[in-house]
């Protein structure tokens, strides 16, 4: 239950101040429960120790988990950051409470990402991945490219073909030019949507390739043009997007695709020894002379 449903269902059970303080809880939501609990207290006339008890009797391990709760709400309804900032940042934190809360809320996108996971889905873009005989290109643009430069280096270790699309000094028009049915998207994006990625999975399906997305919400526009699709939870301390489950599920989609293809992966990674090798050799000799 989120907190206006369980102020609802304590209600008959609350002391007065408790009370008070409830009230004020469910008026403020979200914003109101980002400041400390003395300040708190002192806004509504209560004391830091009510708080406390409160947060505990509606069954909050703490006022940091009652907090993170409440920024995820924020960063649900708010589409960018600057819209976030004032209802996520909050006063008065020490940097052991940031540390904290970071990790809370990491903690939590990955539970309720793998809670929320798509076996189906999962299996199905692990076989696309692992099996295609095209070439399989990744997207994540602006914000998102961290996560598709981590795909892309990973999957091209796992099988040949792969490439980074909207990495590099080619537009990425041109790199569609030769696309193919056999041919497969790997798209990562979430809110603000990149229109790139958008005009990508649909000009991938019109080709009749398979189209597979991670992003945060099942209304991302991108879903109308994808084959499979995968939910990752986003919620973070700051007004930024936090990317912890996006690498998560990168990691998951990875090791099934390098399992799926064993045989060649530990080749691939053998010649890449080898290669290495080569380079540090001479490196090292041209230091010598």
């Amino acid at each position: 239950m989120l907190l206006n449903e369980r102020l609802a269902h304590h209600a008959p059970h609350l002391t007065a101040s408790e009370r008070t303080l409830a009230e004020s809880l469910h008026r403020d939501y979200p914003h109101g429960l980002l400041e400390p609990a003395s300040a708190l207290a002192a806004r509504t006339g209560t004391s830091a120790s009510t708080v406390v008890r409160l947060v505990a009797k509606l069954g909050y391990d703490s006022l940091a988990e009652l907090r993170r709760e409440a920024r995820a709400e924020v960063t649900t309804r708010l589409q960018s950051a600057a819209l976030r900032a004032p209802a996520t940042l909050g006063k008065g934190r020490s940097l052991e409470e940031y540390v904290d809360d970071t990790l809370l809320h990491d903690q939590h996108n990955l539970e309720a990402t793998r809670r929320g996971l798509d076996m189906q889905a999962f299996r199905a873009m692990v076989k696309a991945l692992a099996q295609s005989t095209g070439k399989v290109y990744v997207l994540g643009e602006k914000n998102s490219a961290p996560v598709s430069a981590y795909l892309a280096t990973h999957l091209s270790l796992c099988r040949p073909d792969v490439h980074e699309l909207a990495a590099g000094s080619r537009f990425m028009v041109d790199r569609l030019v030769w696309t193919q049915p056999d041919d497969v998207l790997l798209v990562y994006t979430v809110r603000r949507y990149s229109s790139g990625a958008l005009h990508a999975a649909q000009h991938f399906h019109a080709q009749g390739c398979k189209v597979l997305v991670i992003t945060d919400s099942p209304q991302a526009p991108v879903l109308a043009h994808s084959s499979h699709h995968l939910l990752v939870h986003t919620a973070n301390a700051s007004p930024f997007d936090s990317y912890t489950a996006a690498f998560f599920l990168g990691n998951a989609l990875i090791s099934a695709v390098a399992q799926q293809r064993s045989t060649e992966v530990a080749q691939t990674l053998q010649r890449r020894d080898d290669i290495w090798r080569g380079f540090e050799r001479d490196a090292l000799e041209g230091l010598q002379r």
